[in-house]
């Protein structure tokens, strides 16, 4: 493997035994040492990335270009330069910052973060919050809180710990509800498209409210509280927290799940798409994790063993793989 292509395994922690021994003889040499130290340098600072404001991206690049080439220096830091802004760009993959509208009355720039399918990301707020986003999802904050709020919103899931403040509540706002909280750990679910939104608490208190602010429920540690489009009642019931935040740690856990829901969460984390050769295949119910840094035909071949499914794998150029689930007893294609 290419030195690069190690430092980015050992930096994500998905190295295997033979690719460590290799890591650690390349790293024996002084310039390899010297170039993971940087890379490590850059890395490091990521998760602390900011909003951007008033960036160009050309004439940064340019800057950057020129800098290079105008400046007497050896091949190995051109290469590397070269190879730092590749790292950069591989750290940030599926990650989009934008500039939206802002209100000049008050003053509050928003930011917002999209993250692409197959990705996830992690991010701090100024305020010291710390939040996990899921594939597929929109993230927007702004530049600076007020005195009265801290508000951000979401499209999609996030995890969140929140920096506590007594004095200044921290509102998570969906096109259907709002959490509302001063300092605690929760995950949100509201992906555009599905029926069910969804909160679960890990520590702390939070209050739900609907889109105009008024409460509607509260909850406890351990406790998951559902609401349904078309509803306005929200459903709390009690769970173990960990089935809904594991994917932050590179895992989704599922216990007696249907493969209808399951084949959702998958798509999202691959990138794919998953088609059903019948509605009936859907209601299979499966308990298992599947880990983010295996290849999606290992989780296959392990759900194969557990019920009487195939799969078909469609591989497109230049767009998502398509994965049609069918009887077990259809053959191949």
């Amino acid at each position: 493997m290419d030195f690069w292509d190690l430092i980015a395994g050992k930096l994500h922690g998905e190295l295997d035994s033979n690719e460590k021994t290799v890591f650690d003889k390349e790293l024996k040499d002084k310039q390899n040492q010297q170039l993971f130290t940087r890379v490590k340098v850059i890395s490091q600072g990521l998760p602390e990335a900011k909003q951007l404001k008033n960036a160009d991206r050309n004439r940064s690049w340019n800057t950057i270009k020129n800098q290079v080439s105008t400046r007497k220096q050896n091949i190995y830091i051109r290469n590397f330069m070269k190879y730092a802004a590749i790292l950069v760009v591989a750290f940030l993959s599926g990650l989009y910052f934008h500039t939206l509208s802002t209100d000049t009355n008050q003053e509050i720039q928003y930011a917002e973060v999209e993250v692409m399918y197959g990705q996830t990301s992690h991010l701090f707020l100024f305020d010291g919050t710390e939040v996990w986003l899921n594939s597929g999802t929109k993230f927007k904050y702004p530049n600076k809180f007020n005195q009265n709020e801290r508000n951000v919103f979401i499209e999609g899931e996030a995890f969140f710990k929140v920096s506590p403040n007594k004095n200044i509540p921290f509102k998570v706002k969906t096109d259907q509800l709002e959490v509302e909280v001063l300092g605690t750990s929760f995950n949100v679910s509201a992906y555009p498209g599905e029926e069910t939104q969804s909160v679960v608490l890990v520590e702390g208190e939070v209050q739900i409210n609907n889109r105009e602010g008024e409460k509607i429920g509260e909850m406890c540690p351990g406790q998951i509280a559902t609401r349904t489009d078309g509803t306005t009642a929200l459903q709390v019931k009690n769970t173990d927290p960990y089935f809904y935040t594991s994917w932050k740690d590179g895992k989704v856990i599922f216990s007696a799940e249907s493969l209808g829901e399951i084949a959702k969460k998958m798509e999202r984390w691959y990138n794919v798409e998953i088609r059903f050769e019948k509605e009936s295949l859907k209601n299979f119910k499966f308990t298992g994790t599947i880990l983010r840094n295996k290849p999606i035909d290992q989780t296959i071949m392990a759900m194969e063993m557990l019920a009487p499914i195939g799969f078909n794998y469609q591989v497109r150029t230049n767009e998502k793989s398509i994965i049609t689930i069918i009887s077990k007893h259809k053959k191949r294609q």
